[in-house]
């Protein structure tokens, strides 16, 4: 079986190999671990639900774009206390999509 090899630590000025002293810690909350993710079918006719209701992504929407939804997002994320349920999702695009998450990743990395 083939393992990747130890890696030094990211932390300035440490270096060490496999270093557990500096791991970063997953999403941080202040309500506890986020809540179990939906998945399988019952995912796959929320999202039927969610783009038949709600065809177009929201964001573009805003800017007075009609492009198709094509991803079921949390408006607030799991990570950040959000519930996996419909009053907590909206139908963005790819693009849209991806520019959100790297806001939510910029925020992850600034509340270590």
């Amino acid at each position: 079986m083939a393992m990747a090899p130890p890696r030094p630590c990211s932390h300035p000025k440490c270096g060490n190999l496999n270093c557990t002293r500096h791991q970063a810690a997953a999403w941080r909350t202040t309500s506890g671990p986020p809540p179990p993710r939906i998945r399988g079918r019952q995912l796959q006719r929320l999202r039927m639900q969610l783009f038949a209701a709600h065809p177009w992504c929201v964001l573009c929407l805003r800017r007075g774009v009609k492009k198709a939804a094509t991803i079921r997002d949390h408006i607030i994320p799991l990570g950040e206390g959000g519930r996996d349920d419909e009053t907590n999702e909206q139908g963005l695009c790819h693009d849209c999509s991806d520019i959100k998450t790297r806001a939510e990743s910029a925020r992850g990395v600034r509340r270590q």
